[in-house]
């Protein structure tokens, strides 16, 4: 079995408080998946509060693996990723096969896309659509290589890949969520698990789409820290 816990969307500081209350009711994990947006605004430094505060409840004696979220600001993210060293691991178009009680598990890592750029990404982003479309395809070719290396497959990402775990937002909203690009990439590679975050205000936080389970895992949607315990090693 492989316990996972996984968060997003603490907006450090503005949900540290809630974040410390929900560790609290936690254990150590096999790993801790971070699904973007931990710090807000773009300040760099709160992500060093996040991981002291992470270990201080539940110790080192496991990976942390994230993803970048739109508010870790792509001029932050190599400062970011100075700044925590050895102490994560960022996926940001990138895999990881982690090895965890007998069984390998590949991880995808991706910020997602959108199907409609904001006014901000249009503005700062050049050739924003392009940028979408290529992550997209990035996730799908890491999934695709991955699918006879290893047992279970995790796709890891900050946007939205479905409608479903955004209701309770306005459903015109959608497209500054998440992407039917990523639902197709759902669709065709079925990853055993999708982590996201982004929806704040969705009221249905897990849904299957065939095979892949989805989960929204953001801390002002959800109110706790998401813990799965999944696959057992004998019935791979």
């Amino acid at each position: 079995m492989v316990k996972i816990l996984a968060v997003a969307d603490v907006h450090s500081p503005r949900y540290l408080e809630e974040f410390v209350k929900a560790l609290a009711h936690h254990e150590q994990p096999d790993v801790f998946l971070l699904a973007g947006d931990m710090i807000n605004r773009g300040n760099a430094e709160e992500y060093t509060t996040v991981l002291n505060t992470i270990e201080k409840v539940l110790g080192t004696d496991f990976p942390i693996i994230g993803c970048f979220g739109n508010e870790e600001y792509s001029e932050v993210r190599k400062e970011i990723i100075s700044t925590v060293g050895d102490r994560m691991i960022f996926l940001d178009e990138k895999s990881f096969i982690l090895e965890s009680n007998d069984l390998k598990v590949g991880i995808v890592g991706t910020q997602g896309s959108l199907d409609k750029a904001t006014s901000w990404q249009r503005r700062n982003i050049p050739s924003v659509k392009g940028v979408f479309e290529r992550r997209a395809k990035r996730a799908a070719s890491l999934l695709k290589k991955m699918k006879d290396k290893v047992d279970h497959r995790i796709l890891l990402m900050h946007y939205s890949p479905c409608l479903e775990t955004c209701e309770g937002e306005d459903t015109k909203a959608f497209s500054w969520l998440g992407s039917r690009k990523f639902y197709r990439v759902v669709v065709e590679h079925q990853p055993d698990l999708v982590i996201h975050g982004h929806v704040h205000n969705s009221n249905r936080h897990e849904v299957t789409i065939g095979s892949s389970l989805i989960r929204n895992v953001a801390l002002p949607a959800v109110g706790f820290i998401t813990e799965l315990n999944v696959w057992d090693a004998t019935r791979t």
